[in-house]
This record gives structure tokens, sequence and C-alpha cells, in this order.
């Protein structure tokens, strides 16, 4: 075999053997790659599961706290966000109003034209006072027929929304299983400057001014002879006197 043949078959092993270690390479390196596409993909398939996870949790937390701090039938806050709301007022205001209503024989309404007319009637109460909610207004319903206003504002200002409040309810029919019904709401209020900083305070001072309006009529501020328990109180929302003897 002549030396120009013996150099090509070397020239061709060397090229072969070249070819064969770039191709065991190149398998090397497409192997490597397939592990890290499958480790990303089981990577990003970890944090997509994940973030569906937390969105889960978020909307099941945002489900829970809804239901622990709203009605159920006006869709208001309820008495828990109230106070949580009034709470937080005391603190960051330096002066609050709180206004309580309730409506006048809404158990007639329940009577005579059943439970889902008097749901109805409470939810157009909502809306109503809904309407007069602002940044310096929080509307909430407390129990039964009774709602609050909370207000960021002094007793001017206070006196001025409990005023609107008792048109927006007392001198605008309602329609009810197909009628139109006259409501007319009792309204108290009071103030930070008349029953200080503590939630259930000044809740139970306009309270006791909500009363004085249901005997009276009309919206009433709380006086200070008005006294600390409203002369017709639910045994519910009112402690019993001290055992005397």
């Amino acid at each position: 075999m002549s030396q120009t043949a013996n150099s090509l078959i070397t020239a061709a092993g060397g090229l072969l053997a070249g070819l064969t270690v770039a191709g065991l390479w190149a398998l090397r390196l497409w192997t490597l790659l397939t592990r890290a596409r499958t480790r990303q993909r089981t990577r990003d398939d970890a944090v997509f599961h994940a973030y569906r996870l937390v969105e889960t949790l978020r909307v099941e937390r945002d489900r829970y706290h809804r239901q622990a701090t709203h009605d159920d039938t006006t869709g208001l806050p309820n008495r828990r966000a109230a106070i949580e709301r009034l709470t937080q007022a005391v603190k960051t205001h330096d002066e609050v109003g709180v206004i309580v209503l309730d409506l006048v024989h809404f158990k007639l309404i329940n009577d005579r034209l059943g439970h889902r007319a008097g749901n109805t009637l409470l939810s157009q109460v909502a809306e109503r006072l809904h309407r007069l909610t602002r940044s310096d207004v929080f509307a909430a319903r407390l129990s039964g027929d009774e709602f609050t206003l909370i207000i960021h504002g002094g007793a001017d200002t206070t006196a001025a929304v409990a005023e609107r409040t008792w048109r927006h309810i007392s001198q605008v029919p309602f329609l009810l299983a197909g009628r139109q019904i006259d409501i007319v709401a009792s309204v108290g209020h009071t103030t930070t400057e008349q029953a200080g900083r503590d939630p259930e305070s000044l809740l139970h001072l306009a309270d006791i001014a909500m009363y004085q309006a249901k005997a009276n009529g009309g919206v009433h501020r709380y006086e200070a002879h008005m006294g600390d328990t409203p002369s017709h109180g639910r045994p519910r929302d009112w402690p019993p006197p001290p055992h005397e003897g």
C-alpha cells in the first residue's frame, strides 16, 4: 500500500474518531440539556402549583373574613366589623361620631308581609345607607333592624349626617310585595367628645339616644339627662342591675 493511501486511511481514522468523540459530546450535551429542561419544567410546575395554592388560600381567607365581618342579608359590614372600624377610628381621628338607627314597627312588616319582605326591607335600607357612605362615613348592620354609621368628624358633622340619614329612610317610601310602604327610622347619635374613646361606650350612648328618638320621634343627640340605660332597653343588650341584699 502506498504512502498516500496510508495517509488517507490515517486521516479518515482520525476523522472518524473525532466524529465519534464529537457525537459522544453532543449526546452528553443533549442529555444534560434534556435533564435541565426536565428539572426546569419540574421547578415551573412546582412554582405554578405553589402559586395556585397561595391563590386558593388567599381566596379562602378573604371568603372567611367576609363571612366573619359582613352581614349575609344586607351585604353591609356587621357589628364585629363596625367595632373594628370604630376602634381604629378613635385611634386615628381627632373626633368621631356614631349614629344608631332602627326601624319603627319593623316587627309588623315581618308579621303582616312575612320574613322575606322583612329581609327585602332590610336590604333596601342597607342600599340607602350605603349611598351615604364615603371615605368619612362607614355604614354597618348591628343586628335585627338596627344599623350604625361611623363618622370621621365632630358633633356638627355627625348631626348633619344623622338628619340626612333620617330623611333617606323616613321620607321616601319603600316598595315591598308590590306595595309602597312608609317606614320611619329612629335615629340617635353621639361623639367622642361626649362618650370618650371606648367603642362600646360610643355605641351604647348612641343607642340610648336612639331610644329617645323611638319614644319621641325624629333624631336625638345623646344628652347626659338620658342616663346610661334606656327606659325600655332590650335584655340582650343591657346587663341586669346589681343584686341587692
